[in-house]
Parts: structure tokens; sequence; C-alpha cells
């Protein structure tokens, strides 16, 4: 009888061999041959559908990842992977170069990647020119990549990043990217609907990737500029999530906001950052159909005004100022009755607040059709516990306000 040689095993015989190999030999396993390769993707490449590859990832992480290259759906790459200070002293590439170069290989196999995440939060000195464009330029022909997020602590070149043509969600922290070099991606993404850009990183007016965003629903930014730089948004046809944060110039919403309220299509507002003017609080109401509310109020009776958004589900409010707003936002409650979340970071409420609110959802609201209403209000203005209202009201929950949720 001849001897049997291994390739005369079946799969399910080498997978048993597999199952008996030790983390260190999987790689030396699938590197064998590709059917090797094929039977190690098939028992472990589920385990490699999210795959990261940071400054503390070794060389056998990265070679793992060339070899389940098919298998990666999520990829997040730590550029910090490739600093020179580390190289030797962590995941142990022979050069900077070799393993960036090898990176980039895989990265153009990868066919089913969905999401990519590039970072570089630390500072670091590498000897790779232009290292995001350079990647940009090996997943440029991956249909399914749908997400890209970079964010960025130096400054970096992203000038080809147009040239990928699938995505559907864009977020740019980084420190400055062209107005021309973002709108030539918007353009050759056209089915865009999220973009995120990180505060005031655009070097130029925002009004150049109206025209390419057709199909734009979610946008999230934020700029010190002039009025006249923000109306241009107010065009974009399918707009439902509008968002702000940080610094910005008094009623310098006011015309986009004038604008969005003569469409009717917007449904969530953040503006974190700067309160409200009267003027900006009047197109606000204004704005029939929106649901989720999040900004800066001033006053007292901006606040009541809120009551004629009879649509909203959530409300976040942070007072600049410490005016009572116990019964302006009694009356928001009486006059929103689909309201599931009212979230107040500061502001006086009186001693009897929750009392008062606990009495005002029983009388107009319907414990068995109605969600009950989840409040957070800041710690002093508790006048009992939460365990007591969560179990003597079905129609209200309390909680205390936590700065962390202000940034959901």
């Amino acid at each position: 009888m001849s001897a049997i040689n291994i390739l005369d095993l079946n799969d399910d015989c080498l997978g048993y061999v597999l199952n008996h190999l030790s983390s260190d030999d999987f790689n030396s396993f699938a590197q064998v041959c590709c059917r090797f390769r094929d039977v190690f993707i098939d028992r472990c490449g589920k385990r490699n559908r999210q795959f990261s590859l940071d400054g503390n990832s070794t060389r056998r992480q990265l070679i793992e990842l060339c070899i389940c290259r098919e298998s990666v759906q999520t990829l997040t790459i730590d550029i910090d992977h490739f600093d020179t200070a580390r190289t030797f002293r962590s995941h142990g590439c022979e050069t900077p170069t070799n393993c960036f170069n090898t990176l980039c290989y895989a990265l153009e196999g990868m066919v089913s990647l969905r999401c990519l995440v590039l970072k570089q939060l630390q500072f670091i000195l590498i000897p790779i020119e232009k290292p995001f464009e350079q990647i940009f330029a090996a997943v440029k022909n991956l249909s399914d990549l749908k997400i890209l997020e970079v964010r960025t602590r130096d400054d970096w070149t992203f000038d080809n990043i147009w040239q990928l043509s699938h995505l559907e969600e864009l977020q740019l922290h980084v420190r400055k990217i062209g107005s021309s070099v973002l709108a030539k991606c918007c353009k050759s993404n056209p089915n865009l609907r999220t973009l995120h850009l990180g505060y005031d990183c655009v070097e130029g007016n925002l009004k150049d990737i109206v025209s390419h965003c057709g199909n734009l629903e979610t946008l999230r930014f934020g700029m010190m500029a002039e009025a006249a730089a923000y109306k241009p948004l107010a065009r974009l046809p399918k707009l439902r999530k509008l968002s702000h944060y940080g610094i910005r110039r008094k009623d310098s919403f006011v015309p986009v906001l004038t604008a969005l309220a003569e469409r009717s299509q917007l449904r969530h507002l953040e503006i974190d950052g700067g309160s409200l003017s009267p003027e900006e609080m009047l197109q606000i109401v204004r704005l029939n159909g929106l649901q989720e509310l999040k900004c800066f109020c001033l006053t007292a009776e901006c606040v009541e005004m809120l009551a004629q958004l009879t649509e909203l589900t959530k409300l976040c409010l942070w007072m600049s100022s410490r005016p009572d707003i116990s019964n302006a936002l009694l009356k928001v409650l009486l006059e929103c009755k689909k309201l599931q979340l009212l979230r107040v970071a500061t502001g006086n409420l009186s001693p009897n607040f929750i009392n008062d609110v606990a009495k005002l959802l029983t009388q107009n609201r319907d414990k068995v059709t109605q969600h009950p209403l989840q409040l957070e209000i800041p710690i002093p203005t508790y006048t009992v516990s939460i365990e007591q209202w969560s179990f003597r009201n079905s129609l209200l929950h309390c909680s205390p306000f936590e700065a962390d949720s202000w940034k959901l």
C-alpha cells in the first residue's frame, strides 16, 4: 500500500490538523499552498471580518491580514503602525516601507471590504510619502467599499480621494482639505448619503459641493463663517439631518434656516455651540416636520417657542444662562405629545418639576399606546429617587443628565 500524501486528505481532515496547530503556526500553514490557504480562510476567516492594524500590531498580524484579505469587511488602520520610532520595538517589520507596500498590496484584494477607517492621532515619523493617497489608490476599485473614515492630527494630502467612487458615507476629521478636492470627491460618489467634516477643515466654501450631493441626507460640520456661506446648504434636495458644532457667528444660521423652512424636508437639526438668537429661533419653529432638535438656548421665552414643533420626538437643550425654565418645558410637553426624550443639560428647574411633569403626562398621555418619556435633567433638581419614579409612573422614566450623553 502506497503512503498517503497530506494533500490526499480532504478539507475536513486538513481542518482537523489546523485545529491542533498553535496560533503562531496558522500563518505558516496558510502559506504552504493555495489549498491550505483556502482551508485556513474557511476555518478562520470569520474572525478576521473586522480587523485592526495599530501601533501594537505584530508582523504576524500583518501577514494574517494579507492571507485573509478577501474575508475582511471592516478594517481600521492606524498609521502609527509604520512609525519609525516603533518599528523595531513593536511590530517587527523589516522596514516601514516594506510593511506599508505589503499592506497596499493586500488592500487591492479586499473584495469584501465595506468600511475603512484610517487614523493618525499621534506624532509620528514615517519614511512613506503620501500614505493616505497610496491607500486610496489601492482601494479605488473595491466596489463594496461604502464607508470611509479618516482622522488625522497632522497635515496630509488627499488629492486623489475622488478615485473612490462607491462611497455612501464619508467622514473627514482632518486638518484641511481643499473645497475643490472635496467637491470632486462628492461628484465621483453620487450615492453619498452621509458626510461628516472636521471643524473648519474645508479650505474654501461648502457651496462647491452642493451641486454634486443630490442624495446627501446627513451633513455634519463646523466652521466660523458668514451667513452667506451656510445658505447654499438649504439647496441640498434630500437633506434630512443637519448638524453644526463649535463656535459660530451670531445670527449666522438665519438665512439657511429660513430657506429650509420653506421646503419642510429637515427632520433632525443640531446647532451645538452658540446660543440661538431670537431670529434663529423664529425660523426653527417654522420647521414643521422637525423631529429631533439639539441646541443652546439663552432665555425661557426661546424654550417656550419650541412648543410649536409638535412633531418633536427628541429635544436636547443646553441653557447658556440660568433662568427658570420649568413652565416653558411644561408647555413644550403639553404641546409636543410625541416627545420621547427630553434632555436638559443645564438650567434652573423648580423643586416640583418632576411631579408636575408626571401629572401632566398622566392627564395627556395613554400609557398603553405611547412610549414613556425619558427625562434627563441635572441632579440637583431631583426631589425623589430615580427608582421611585421608574416604579410609580409608567409614563415617565427619570435619570440624571450625564455629560457623555450630549455627544450622542
